[in-house]
């Protein structure tokens, strides 16, 4: 097992936001709503760490790395990104719009609604650190200013550690459940497919009602929006580290991993650059 760290690897003061280029993106919208929505996703830690242990409460080793270090990364994250969005967006009333999505969000952050089995979960949990690892990434790569870039660099490295802690948690409830591949895959499958109905949607919402008030935010802008990010996605989103993570779970022999690759890549690039 991965040596249990007591407590994070940086923080906040360690990041120079005295230095941000703001020249280089604060009049770069689609960077606000980005980065905004992301800072609400990552605050609201917390609650899914609360949800966590609720489910896995006879797990002491998992209770325990979720309260002292996956939740306190994780609400570091949303720290650094609001520091950094209040240092170039400094009129944004944070506050205000986080407040407004953790009311929208947490009717669909509730226990009851995770996983059929611990196995399940812990897969689930796979699926939604690929997403963050990948997203920082890509974060890190498309960033046209410097301290995002670093920011970017310090949050993906964690997320990256978090995936190895969950897909280690799975294989131990894995090796009892004994799900089979088929299995294992649908509700991965089902969890990529709801990643942009819930927090992603409503995370962005938040922040464009509030910085825009009596304007409405609908389906209809995320979906522009997702459009207008295509280009970041087609030129930065790491593909090929995505699938093998997503698939890990799902323990596929090598020979059928390798062929299945390049058609997984074709297909994750052309459903998230759309």
């Amino acid at each position: 097992m991965h040596a249990v760290r007591t407590h994070p690897t940086w923080s906040v003061a360690d990041i120079p936001y005295a230095d941000i280029e703001k020249t280089s993106i604060k009049d770069q919208t689609d960077w606000f709503y980005l980065l905004a929505g992301a800072s609400f996703v990552e605050t609201l830690s917390d609650l899914y760490a609360s949800n966590l242990v609720e489910y896995f409460q006879e797990n002491l080793p998992a209770t325990t790395w979720l309260n002292q270090q996956w939740e306190q990364e994780e609400v570091q994250h949303g720290l650094a990104l609001k520091t950094y969005v209040l240092g170039v967006w400094p009129d944004f009333d944070w506050d205000r719009a986080y407040q407004r999505f953790v009311k929208a969000y947490k009717p669909y952050c509730q226990t009851d609604l995770l996983g059929p089995t611990q196995a399940l979960e812990m897969a689930s949990r796979c699926v939604v650190e690929t997403g963050t690892a990948s997203f920082y990434t890509m974060i890190q790569a498309a960033s046209p200013e410097p301290v995002l870039r670093l920011l970017a660099g310090r949050i993906r490295a964690d997320e990256v550690h978090h995936y190895k802690y969950f897909y280690k948690f799975f294989q131990e409830y894995q090796r009892r459940e004994k799900n089979s591949r088929w299995r294992i895959g649908r509700e991965l499958w089902k969890r990529v497919s709801e990643a942009d109905q819930e927090d992603s949607y409503l995370a962005i919402k938040s922040a464009f009602e509030v910085k825009n008030p009596g304007r409405t935010f609908s389906g209809k802008d995320f979906a522009a929006f997702r459009e207008r990010m295509g280009d970041w996605v087609s030129r930065h989103y790491p593909f090929e580290m995505a699938i093998k993570m997503l698939l890990k779970p799902v323990a596929l022999p090598p020979t059928l991993q390798k062929m299945a690759l390049p058609l997984l890549k074709r297909s994750a690039r052309r459903a998230l650059a759309s």
